[in-house]
């Protein structure tokens, strides 16, 4: 993969998960206090993303949550979110992907975390959810808020950067990396929500829910 040179602006987690207050499941790598914003310095479609272990009864993923970076990302930029079910442990490249939506970003950025709801899909494993941007490659947008504080699973936050990624494997985007070879290292924060596998009567009900449902 060619080499880019990334920027990163600004200046904190803890691999954990939580239950929220609907019996669902947010997974998550930051704290929730980012500190730096990265964006490339190349024009590309940016996407950036963390890896999951799947939990047990919280094997359906329902949505996908990203705080968006502070400096030059306006609101309502298209963004796309992804789901991609892992195939080899810890690194995306082969990775399946399985559910995919677009949304706008939006006010306020910094540590506010935006939900888009996607179709309820079952993974297994370990999973990849990821957010993208068009970016400009002069700095003007730098759209991926991560948090420094938890080192030890950078390399579970990953970004590439290609012209779409929609009908290609990761692996040939033109340039792809994990966060602890950036300078700074830390993870993204983008995170998911995950609920148990429904019986065959509860997936109309779920799919109605999640319609409704918009951010957090």
């Amino acid at each position: 993969m060619m080499q880019q040179r990334f920027v990163s602006f600004g200046v904190l987690s803890l691999a954990v998960f939580a239950a929220s207050a609907s019996g669902a499941t947010t997974y998550k790598l930051d704290d929730g206090a980012g500190s730096t914003n990265l964006g490339p310095s190349f024009a590309c479609e940016f996407m950036w993303g963390n890896i999951f272990d799947v939990k047990p009864g919280a094997d359906v993923i329902t949505s996908i949550s990203v705080a968006f970076g502070t400096l030059g990302t306006p609101e309502q930029r298209p963004v796309r979110l992804y789901l991609y079910q892992m195939v080899t442990p810890n690194n995306p490249l082969d990775a399946v992907l399985v559910a995919t939506t677009t949304g706008l970003s939006g006010l306020p950025r910094t540590n506010t975390f935006l939900t888009y709801n996607i179709a309820p899909t079952a993974v297994h494993g370990q999973f990849f959810v990821a957010a993208s941007m068009q970016v400009f490659g002069n700095a003007t947008v730098v759209p991926a808020r991560y948090d420094r504080d938890n080192t030890a699973d950078a390399g579970r936050s990953w970004f590439f950067g290609a012209d779409s990624y929609l009908n290609m494997p990761l692996s040939q985007a033109p340039f792809g990396n994990n966060m602890t070879n950036n300078f700074f290292q830390g993870v993204f924060m983008v995170r998911a929500e995950g609920i148990p596998t429904p019986g065959i009567a509860g997936w109309l009900p779920l799919a109605l829910a999640c319609a409704a449902r918009r951010r957090r």
